[in-house]
């Protein structure tokens, strides 16, 4: 049984990695043989050459801290109050249909709409970037929180009770170890929104990130600048993702992984 999810597991990893692979590899044949112009398509190969040169000069890493700074400053900010606020509206009913209608008319507006008025209420700047960022990942951490709780079996939690689990003993031993899953599959879909944003907001309204170096990029037709941003932004959000499914792994190896499903 364990040589056998071992095989699966591997075959997953493996269809992961070659499935970029293979399309790197016909973006490069078509590059070599015409079928791409490379003033506006460029072989990776020439691509990859130049992100080294980036890196090399220093060009990219300003950038790059940048964005990974309000990454962890909007990630911190929706994290900590999603997560509060999904487990008090899975534990409280009447505060669950206070809230609904809010998140039902605010989460569908996209984030970067939001930042005009949150300007308005907070200096214009990092903080106001940072804000802006957190808000549609708020929301997905206090949905799967939600959720997480409300998919406790209320027999397990009328069990405990009769036992004499109560108040932060109940909650500790039972409501949050079962809703660590949903909460962590809300931390990953967080991180990887809190980045889409990041990156959507420092093209309207920052000088420095990865965003505004592709935005600059795009504007002066520096095309492998452009795509040398695109692979590191791509690069990101595939080790924040995956690392972030790592930890869930590690610290819930009991817990199957609901984004795989």
């Amino acid at each position: 049984m364990s040589g056998s999810r071992a095989r699966r597991r591997l075959a997953e990893h493996g269809v992961a990695v070659a499935s970029p692979v293979l399309v790197l590899l016909a973006w490069e044949i078509a590059g070599a043989t015409g079928l791409l112009g490379p003033a506006f398509f460029p072989r990776p190969s020439t691509v990859l050459a130049h992100l080294g040169r980036l890196v090399a000069d220093g060009t990219l890493a300003g950038h790059a801290v940048a964005t990974l700074a309000r990454v962890a400053g909007a990630f911190a900010l929706a994290a900590v109050p999603g997560i509060a606020t999904g487990l008090a509206m899975g534990l409280w009913r009447r505060l669950r249909e206070g809230l609904d209608p809010v998140f039902a008319v605010v989460y569908p507006i996209p984030s970067v709409l939001f930042l005009p008025l949150v300007s308005f209420v907070l200096p214009r700047g990092e903080t106001a970037l940072i804000v802006t960022a957190a808000v549609t990942s708020f929301f997905l951490v206090s949905f799967t929180t939600l959720e997480g709780v409300r998919q406790i079996d209320p027999l397990v939690v009328e069990a405990a009770r009769h036992y004499g689990a109560g108040g932060r003993r109940l909650f500790t031993a039972v409501l949050l170890p079962g809703a660590l899953p949903y909460v962590f599959t809300g931390l990953r879909l967080g991180l990887g929104y809190a980045l889409i944003v990041v990156v959507a907001v420092e093209i309207v309204a920052a000088s420095r990130g990865l965003g505004a170096l592709l935005w600059l990029s795009w504007q002066v037709l520096k095309v492998e600048d452009m795509y040398a941003t695109f692979l590191v932004i791509a690069g990101l959000g595939a080790v924040l993702s995956y690392g972030l499914a790592a930890l869930r792994a590690r610290l819930l190896p009991w817990a199957q992984d609901l984004t795989a499903r």
